[in-house]
C-alpha cells in the first residue's frame, strides 16, 4: 500500500474506456448506412461523402437529422419526409444500437466499488449530451457517476423544438443520480482547461486525481498538460480495427486529428500507468481512498448572503409549489360542481338533442368537465410544474455547494428523498403522480359520460314517442260508434249511482256530450 499513489478523484473517458464506442457506432451507423443504399440506390461513397461534410457541420458524428439533410435524397426525393420514406434504415440503425448497448467487463463493479470507499467517480467525454445521456441511462451509468461532463447538444434542424422530436415526458431524458454539467463551446480535448475546471468545480488536488482514456493524443496528453495522474486504457484502443476506417471517412474530426491519432505511438506518448485488459485493473495500481471535499471558508457577510440566497430559492419552490396547489383545488371544486349540475340534470330528466342525436343534459356537462379538467392538468403539469422544477433543481446546486459550511441547509435534497412513493417496487415520483391523479378522474368521468348516454333515457323521450305512436293509429266509423255507444252507457251507470246535484250536474254533462257527438 505504500507504493501505491493515493487517489481520491477518478475522472474517465466514456468511449472506448467504460464501453465499446467504436463497436457501438459501426454497427448501428454502417446497417443504417447499407439500407440507405439498398432503398434509395445512391453509391455509398457519394452517401459517406455526404455524412461527412454534415457531422463537420454539426460536430458531431452522431447526428441524429442526417437523412433529412443529406443533398442526394433531397435531391431525389423532394418535398417529402424522408425521415418517414427511409423509416426503414432508420428502424435498422436503432435496433443495431440497442443490440450493441454493453459496458466492457468490470467496469460497473470497479465503479460501484470506488463509489463504496468514497472516492468522487466523474465522466468526461467529447460526446454531446443528448447521445452521452441515453448511453449513460441504458448502460447504467446513472448513480455510479457522481458527475458527468459533456458538451451541450447540437442545434436542431429550423422549424423543430425540443418537444416536438421527444416521445417521452422531460422526466425520462434526465438523470435521476448523476449530475450533468456542459463544457464550455468549443472547448474540446486535448485542451487542459476543461479538465482544470473541473478539478475546480470538485475541490480536488491534481496530486490525488487519475484520468483515464484510450487515446494517446486526447487523452493521455491532456492528463499530463493538467499535472492530473493520466491512465491509458489500452484495451480501447480502436484505431487499428477494420471498423475504424469507415468512422475515420465520416467523422466530424479534422483531418490532421485523425492523421495524427493513425501514426501516434506509445514511443510518442508515454503514459504514467496503462491499462491492458481492463477497467477493473485500477484497483490493484492505486490505493483508493474517500475524498474529502476542502473547507471554504466564507466571511460574515459572505455566509449572510449565500443563507439569504437559499431562502429565496426556498420562496420560490414555496411559491410555485402553493400555485399548484391552488390549480388542483380550484379544478377539484369546478369538478365537484360540474358534478352537482350533471346530478341536477339527471334528477330532472333534462335532455337535448343536437344533429339527430338525443341525449342527457348531464352528458354536456360531464364533457365540459373533462375538457376543464385537462386543461387544468397541462397548466398544473408542464407549466408550472417545470418552473418548480426549476428552483428544486438550482436549491439542490446551492445546498450542494454549502453543505460542507452549513451541513443542516439540505432541506431541497431531504424533500426530493421523501417525496417518490413505492408502489409494487416501483418508485413514482411527482410527475407521475401528477398523471395518475388527473388521468383517473378524467377516465371516471368518461366512464360516467358514457353510461349516462347509453343506459338512461329521459321519461320526456318516453312520452314523445308514445304521442306519436297514438296519433298515428287510424280509427274507422265503426270504432267511433262504439266508443261512443260505451261512452253513453258509462254515463248512464255514472248518472244512477250519483244523488242530488252533482248527479244532476254529471248527467246534463254526459247529455251534451253525447248530443255534441
Amino acid at each position: 500500500m505504500k507504493d501505491k499513489r493515493r487517489v481520491t478523484v477518478v475522472i474517465t473517458d466514456l468511449d472506448n474506456t467504460l464501453f465499446d464506442w467504436v463497436d457501438i457506432w459501426y454497427r448501428s451507423f454502417n446497417t443504417m448506412l447499407v439500407q440507405l443504399v439498398k432503398d434509395s440506390g445512391i453509391s455509398q461513397g457519394v452517401l459517406e461523402s455526404e455524412f461527412k461534410k454534415l457531422h463537420q457541420k454539426y460536430g458531431t458524428s452522431e447526428y441524429a437529422f442526417s437523412i433529412e439533410e443529406l443533398p442526394s435524397l433531397q435531391t431525389e426525393h423532394p418535398g417529402e419526409d424522408l425521415a418517414k420514406r427511409y423509416a426503414t434504415a432508420i428502424q435498422a440503425f436503432r435496433e443495431a444500437r440497442k443490440a450493441s448497448l454493453n459496458l466492457y467487463p468490470t467496469v460497473l463493479e470497479t465503479l460501484k466499488a470506488l463509489k463504496d470507499i468514497g472516492c468522487v467517480v466523474v465522466g468526461y467525454t467529447e460526446s454531446m449530451a443528448f447521445y452521452t445521456n441515453y448511453r449513460v441511462r441504458k448502460m447504467g451509468l446513472d448513480g455510479p457517476l457522481d458527475y458527468l461532463y459533456s458538451p451541450a447538444d447540437h442545434d436542431l434542424p429550423f422549424g423543430l423544438n425540443t418537444e416536438q422530436i421527444r416521445k417521452y415526458p422531460e422526466q425520462h431524458y434526465k438523470l435521476r443520480h448523476t449530475i450533468h454539467r456542459h463544457t464550455p463551446k468549443g472547448e474540446l480535448k486535448p485542451n487542459p482547461a476543461v479538465l482544470i475546471d473541473i478539478l475546480k468545480d470538485l475541490g480536488a488536488s491534481a496530486e490525488q486525481t487519475i484520468y483515464v482514456g484510450d487515446s494517446l493524443i486526447k487523452d493521455v496528453v491532456m492528463a499530463q498538460s493538467a499535472s492530473v495522474i493520466d491512465v491509458f486504457a489500452k484495451y480501447g484502443v480502436a484505431k487499428n480495427r477494420s471498423e475504424y476506417d469507415l468512422l475515420r471517412r465520416v467523422t466530424h474530426w479534422p483531418d490532421e486529428i485523425v492523421e495524427k491519432e493513425k501514426s501516434l505511438t506509445e514511443d510518442d506518448v508515454k503514459p504514467q500507468y496503462t491499462l491492458k485488459r481492463s477497467f477493473g485493473e485500477l484497483m490493484r495500481i492505486f490505493y483508493f481512498a474517500r475524498f474529502a471535499k476542502p473547507r471554504i471558508f466564507l466571511s460574515d457577510n459572505q455566509s449572510e448572503l449565500v443563507l439569504d440566497i437559499w431562502k429565496k430559492t426556498i420562496d420560490v419552490q414555496m411559491h410555485f409549489n402553493d400555485l399548484e396547489l391552488r390549480i388542483r383545488n380550484y379544478a377539484a371544486t369546478i369538478l365537484v360542481a360540474v358534478l352537482g349540475v350533471a346530478g341536477f340534470a339527471l334528477k330532472e330528466s333534462i335532455s337535448f338533442s343536437l344533429l339527430g342525436i338525443t341525449t342527457s343534459l348531464a352528458v354536456l356537462l360531464l364533457i365540459a368537465g373533462i375538457i376543464g379538467w385537462l386543461a387544468f392538468y397541462f397548466m398544473d403539469r408542464f407549466w408550472y410544474h417545470r418552473l418548480l422544477y426549476g428552483a428544486v433543481t438550482h436549491g439542490i446546486f446551492i445546498e450542494d455547494r454549502i453543505k460542507s459550511i452549513f451541513p443542516e441547509i439540505s432541506l431541497t435534497e431531504a424533500i426530493g428523498k421523501a417525496s417518490p412513493v413505492t408502489v409494487l417496487g416501483r418508485k413514482i415520483r411527482t410527475p407521475r403522480k401528477i398523471d395518475i391523479f388527473y388521468g383517473t378522474v378524467t377516465v371516471i368521468l368518461i366512464v360516467l359520460a358514457l353510461i349516462t348516454h347509453f343506459t338512461i333515457v329521459s321519461p320526456a323521450t318516453k312520452s314523445s314517442d308514445h304521442t306519436k305512436t297514438n296519433v298515428s293509429k287510424p280509427i274507422s266509423l265503426s270504432d267511433q260508434a262504439g266508443t261512443s255507444k260505451n261512452e253513453n252507457s258509462r254515463s248512464s251507470t255514472t248518472s244512477t249511482k250519483s244523488h242530488g246535484s252533482t248527479g244532476e250536474k254529471e248527467i246534463g254533462a254526459t247529455e251534451t256530450k253525447t248530443l255534441s257527438r
